[in-house]
């Protein structure tokens, strides 16, 4: 069910990255290397990829790991993003510290998500 669950949420963010890159490019910190529209453009394929990959049981155990790649990826920004004081680029309570600091640790339960999803199942 985990694996589910995360490819949902990798199919909608994958999208809204590719439907809508102008606010995820504004959201990577200066100090990420590259375009930001290359990175977005990258971490869309990456969660697009892992939720492709997700919904196959032969090859949930990679797209398990892709997500987790994937999130320990961005992890470090959204981070960065708190000790700095919030995202600057979103509106209102969205860009603010609090909303950056509670971020950080939601994302927890979706690195535990994809971890579960590399374990190999029994048939």
């Amino acid at each position: 069910m985990a694996r589910w669950g995360l490819a949902t949420m990798f199919v909608i963010s994958g999208t809204a990255h590719v439907v809508n890159p102008e606010p995820f490019e504004r959201l990577i910190p200066t100090w990420v290397p590259g375009d930001p529209a290359v990175v977005n453009g990258l971490t869309s394929v990456a969660e697009l990829g892992s939720a492709t990959l997700l919904s196959n049981r032969r090859t949930a155990r990679a797209g398990g790991l892709l997500a987790l790649a994937t999130l320990l990826a961005v992890w470090p920004a959204n981070v960065s993003a708190a000790v700095d004081g919030g995202y600057r680029a979103l509106p209102g309570w969205l860009g603010s510290a609090t909303a950056a600091w509670v971020r950080v640790p939601l994302q927890v339960p979706l690195l535990y998500a994809a971890w579960v999803a590399t374990r190999r199942r029994r048939p």
